[in-house]
């Protein structure tokens, strides 16, 4: 899992998630903690940054510099965090399955095998599973081996991003803890990140994206050069290319926002024309979802879109 700069795990500070955290350390130190635990909620709510200071907790307990329960902060000069960031940790395991990939199986079993073993440190060990979501029926037969013997000192945690259906077997063998925030925590959350990291934002998403996703696509607006007097053509023009240079997944998905954003806008101006603009919207959905699928010409796909939009404007 990459640690770039923009990642959670440069997150030192929680906001807006206190209750869970607090929840999560109660169970923690009645030793009532799930094996396996899931935490389901959309992806950039924080899910991963909450449960990196659940671990930075438990890890920097008896360090000179533990975390701060009361401020919910990591110290930067914790010892867990920087193993972590050097990747140097081996009581933590951190895997991501991706979309269109998956964790290998042979990584799953080497897991097995790890997890027969105790610790160097004596220290329980974590495994962290990000977009759990995308593991597919080969993946998950592999794990849930390892899910259904548990060993004393090892606990996994899930990560639901609910981008895909959840494999049933998977969500059974779960304690499910399902995380949300308000409109109010959403904001703390934006404004502290804007500020900490000196992020220029550029991308309005009229509070409707979680605050990962809408740092994620604000890096994008600027990384393609995005200006949002541009109509929606030219937009839709430069991510598409954009896919087709770098095959970032969210390029298309951040297409698909802006078509929802831009006919919700026109829902709003004409409700005498609410399914005649539903329909043209899914139709644009369609082919953004086909120019992925079947590796289809940019301009072909935008010139598609745009006689539909103009169909639209008359």
């Amino acid at each position: 899992m990459l640690k770039t700069e923009q990642s959670p795990f440069y997150t030192t500070k929680l906001i807006g998630l206190d209750k869970y955290f607090d929840q999560m350390l109660e169970l923690y130190k009645s030793n009532s903690f799930p094996k396996v635990i899931l935490l389901n909620g959309k992806k950039g709510i924080g899910k991963f940054t909450l449960i990196f200071h659940f671990l930075n907790y438990i890890y920097s307990i008896n360090e000179k510099n533990p975390y701060d329960t009361k401020e919910k902060l990591i110290s930067v000069k914790s010892i867990f965090y920087n193993m972590v960031l050097n990747q140097s940790c081996s009581d933590v395991i951190f895997f991501q399955a991706k979309e269109g990939g998956n964790i290998k199986i042979d990584d799953v079993r080497n897991l097995k095998s790890t997890l027969s073993k105790s610790t160097l440190t004596g220290n329980p060990r974590f495994i962290i599973i990000d977009e759990v979501e995308f593991l597919n029926i080969n993946s998950v037969n592999a794990l849930l081996k390892t899910l259904e013997e548990p060993t004393l000192n090892n606990y996994f945690i899930l990560i639901n991003n609910q981008q895909a259906d959840l494999i049933d077997t998977i969500s059974s063998r779960c304690l499910k803890n399902n995380i949300y925030l308000n409109f109010d925590q959403r904001t703390n959350i934006i404004d502290y990140l804007v500020k900490s990291r000196k992020i220029n934002l550029v991308f309005d998403d009229h509070g409707n994206l979680t605050p990962g996703l809408l740092l994620n696509y604000n890096e994008l607006y600027n990384k393609y050069k995005i200006d949002n007097e541009e109509n929606i053509l030219l937009k839709l023009k430069k991510l598409l290319h954009g896919y087709k240079k770098d095959k970032n997944k969210d390029l298309p998905k951040m297409c698909v926002f802006l078509i929802e954003q831009f006919f919700y806008n026109l829902v709003k101006d004409n409700e005498n024309r609410i399914d005649f603009l539903l329909n043209i919207k899914l139709f644009i959905i369609k082919k953004i979802n086909d120019f992925i699928t079947y590796n289809l010409n940019v301009n072909t796909v935008i010139k598609s879109i745009e006689l539909k939009i103009n169909n639209v404007r008359q």
